[in-house]
């Protein structure tokens, strides 16, 4: 018997969306840190 059977499919779904959310929300924090990494290392390389 699978547990989902007992859960709404609204809650599941929500539930899929809040993973779906945080992953998205780490990713972005990633890719900002790597953005601000990349144009903190052209500034220093291009400065004498």
């Amino acid at each position: 018997m699978r547990p989902d059977k007992f859960l709404p499919a609204s809650l599941s779904a929500y539930l899929q969306s809040k993973k779906r959310a945080t992953f998205y929300r780490y990713a972005l924090v990633a890719a900002l840190i790597a953005v601000v990494c990349i144009i903190g290392l052209l500034a220093l390389g291009e400065s004498p």
